[in-house]
């Protein structure tokens, strides 16, 4: 029974580790759905679909361990024999991975303030990625064996490196405009770095996993290891991407903190000023400067002493205290 582990276990666990993805999936998209009411409506009903795309792909990979497990539980040659949702899960997983590249892309184009070229790039490998997994799950009901994956090999090899490099160009464009958009100021580059973060784990823990099939495959042909592998790959595909937007809330919140200057720590003559509360020195803004999430400012000022030059006239005078209230500037109010 030691031949069944590179088979039959590796499409338990598979199937398995799929099965506890979709439930986290299900969590996620509750959260979506409860938690941001911003979002328009036709956004949702994409959610929507993705999730109903994920749990039909679930009862699928459920189709698969039932057919394997116990309908054929005393036919093992079964195995080598790809049963109808084992090449319907191809189609599936490269529809909701296109779509979640599709608006990974859309972000790209509007961070990068509309470059068409890696936009278009991006649309094009993962068009490739689609156009190879419909293609594959058409010819795959034409073979009897996972022998004859042979015939299939060009057309794998390029949908698993169709949806790498597609992965990898995302993340590397977005990591790249997100670096840009630094402003100097403390808690803005804060919010940019994790939003990094964020971007490099989606794109990332996708890779590997797509790797890892294609190197099994490569490695492997005659078993079903790299299958193991590919059972999960639209599963985490969802699950970072629901993550990303779950977490906007919690960026939000944080970007709304107020910042606290103090007048009496700025230095003319450097053109600087000092975050009071941070301790932290920052530049100033820039002419025509876009500030995506404008973040409210609480002004507290000290007592200024009004100087004059020394003359004869006011030499023996006393400099006269100026004192300035305490103001919150908010996005929007008159000064």
């Amino acid at each position: 029974m030691a031949g069944f582990d590179n088979t039959l276990g590796a499409l338990l666990v598979g199937g398995l580790v799929a099965m506890a993805l979709w439930g986290i999936t299900c969590v996620q998209g509750y959260t979506f759905f409860t938690t941001n009411q911003r979002d328009r409506v036709a956004f949702k009903v994409l959610i929507a679909f993705l999730i109903i795309l994920d749990t039909f792909d679930s009862v699928l990979n459920g189709h698969i361990l039932y057919f394997y497990l116990v309908k054929n539980y005393l036919n093992p040659l079964a195995v080598y024999a790809p049963t109808w949702s084992v090449i319907l899960h191809v189609a599936i997983t490269s529809i909701s991975d296109f779509i979640i590249r599709s608006m990974f892309a859309r972000r790209v184009y509007r961070l990068s303030s509309g470059n068409k070229l890696i936009t278009l790039w991006i649309a094009a490998v993962s068009a490739t990625d689609l156009v190879c997994g419909i293609v594959i799950t058409a010819k795959a009901f034409g073979i009897s064996s996972y022998l004859e994956l042979d015939t299939l090999s060009a057309l794998l090899y390029l949908n698993f490196a169709a949806g790498t490099t597609s992965d990898l160009s995302v993340a590397l464009a977005l990591c790249y405009y997100l670096y840009t958009s630094r402003t100097g100021f403390q808690r803005t580059d804060s919010l940019i770095t994790i939003l990094m973060a964020y971007t490099v784990n989606t794109g990332l823990v996708v890779a590997i996993d797509a790797v890892l099939g294609i190197l099994t495959y490569a490695v492997m042909p005659h078993n079903l290891i790299f299958l193991g592998f590919y059972l999960l790959l639209s599963k985490l595909y969802l699950n970072s991407y629901l993550a990303s937007l779950n977490a906007r809330q919690g960026l939000r919140e944080m970007s709304n903190q107020p910042v606290s200057i103090q007048f009496t720590n700025f230095a003319q003559s450097s053109g600087r000023f000092t975050n009071a509360s941070e301790g932290e020195e920052s530049r100033p803004t820039e002419l025509g400067e876009k500030r995506s999430h404008p973040t409210a400012l609480s002004l507290e000022t000290g007592n200024l002493q009004k100087r004059s030059q020394p003359d004869s006239s006011s030499s023996s005078n006393p400099p006269t205290p100026i004192t300035a209230t305490t103001a919150t500037l908010t996005p929007g109010s008159a000064v």
